[in-house]
């Protein structure tokens, strides 16, 4: 059996096309389970497809998407209950949720349901961050983190009569692209709304571990935002928020607390559940769930073999991440451990994943000290500078190596 040859497995024909009021606060009984119906559908949903891109060997985020389902749910059927009050596009400043713009563009009728279990394959169209133009139904193109708050910035002033939303995260809310945004939709008075799932989770691990005293609240009501936390899976309470947010004029935040992957065994509030769901993981998952056809076509999934022939190059493979940072290493490996403490400090937001200063952090963790001053950065400390931890005054640009 291969994904070319099998149905999805998961009846999508079952959601339910709720038409919902931003001006009605609270929801009728009918009204929420079929909003609890909707997201339990798509959250199976996210864990089976994305499980595929894991059963290839190809990865591919499972958490971003399966969490801010709730988010996602609401949105749409705000879209189709009060179209003329949003532009209805699910933007979205973490890129690598790019799950949740494939979902709803099969459940909207662009991509076939089947397409999704090519999740991530090669040539399947199905890429890691949304592409427009690419892919039927995604709607915008997005970058790495803290990208496209900028943009819904000029969308809010091409149409100054209608809401425009943003999901956003913690971990997109420490970049600087966004304190810039954030001051420019103050002052500007745009009316965007950012939907933040705040679940302590980065590709860096827990940002009250290694970050401790930053907040998203705090830091988005300095920047002059209105600003509501709550609890994202008591579905009323986030309803009823995001109503008071779609009805008030000007930008506001709402930040979303929940745990990563909540109610996934295994994975709910850990830091694994930023990428791919694994294997077993998922089908522990389904199997729980029901979906009987959905683990057999996981268990079938042949992993990807490559008949490639490269030249110019050697066995080992690997991303220019990785490459730069084992570069780096190899490069601090000729310093003593003095003199590596002395003159070199590597620091980093949220992205040592990303960015390959991970292969630091594990070979030469003591200069990885200071965390939150800039992202992805290696300074080389001058002789005799009197660097002072946490100070950024102490770092002049001349040092940026």
């Amino acid at each position: 059996m291969t994904t070319a040859t099998v149905s999805f497995p998961i009846d999508l024909g079952a959601y339910k096309r709720l038409a919902l009021d931003p001006a009605q606060p609270t929801l009728t009984s009918d009204q929420r389970d079929a909003l609890k119906a909707n997201i339990q559908l798509c959250r199976d949903a996210l864990v089976f497809f994305t499980a595929t891109g894991a059963a290839r060997g190809v990865g591919g985020h499972t958490g971003g998407p399966y969490d801010t389902i709730p988010e996602v749910m609401i949105l749409d059927a705000f879209f189709r209950g009060a179209p003329d009050k949003f532009v209805p596009i699910f933007f979205d400043e973490a890129g690598h949720r790019v799950g949740t713009q494939y979902l709803m563009a099969t459940l909207q009728g662009d991509l076939p349901a089947e397409k999704l279990m090519h999740y991530r394959e090669a040539h399947s169209g199905l890429p890691g961050h949304p592409e427009l133009g690419l892919t039927p139904g995604v709607k915008f193109s997005s970058g790495r983190l803290g990208h496209m708050w900028a943009y819904i910035n000029g969308v809010a002033m091409a149409n100054p009569d209608k809401v425009v939303i943003c999901l956003g995260s913690d971990g997109a809310q420490q970049e600087g692209n966004d304190a810039e945004a954030a001051r420019l939709a103050v002052s500007q008075n745009l009316n965007v709304k950012l939907l933040i799932d705040d679940n302590d989770v980065t590709i860096a691990g827990h940002p009250s571990h290694y970050m401790p005293g930053f907040t998203v609240a705090k830091t988005l009501a300095g920047h002059g935002l209105a600003v509501n936390e709550g609890d994202a899976e008591d579905l009323d309470d986030l309803y009823r928020r995001m109503c008071e947010a779609f009805t008030t004029a000007g930008p506001i935040a709402l930040i979303n607390k929940r745990k990563m992957c909540v109610g996934i065994e295994g994975l709910e509030g850990s830091t694994h559940g930023h990428d791919v769901i694994s294997l077993d993981k998922a089908i522990a998952y389904l199997d729980k769930r029901g979906y009987a056809e959905a683990v057999k076509v996981l268990k079938e999934i042949p992993k990807n073999k490559h008949d490639y022939t490269y030249l110019g190059s050697g066995s080992k493979r690997g991303s220019n991440r990785n490459v730069f940072g084992e570069a780096v290493v190899s490069v601090l490996s000729g310093l003593t451990p003095a003199e590596r403490k002395a003159q070199v400090v590597c620091i980093d937001s949220d992205l040592e994943g990303s960015c390959g200063l991970n292969k630091i952090h594990a070979a030469y963790p003591e200069i990885l000290s200071v965390r939150a001053l800039w992202n992805g950065a290696i300074f080389l400390l001058p002789q005799g500078l009197a660097w002072r931890k946490g100070s950024r005054a102490s770092l002049p640009p001349s040092a940026l190596f």
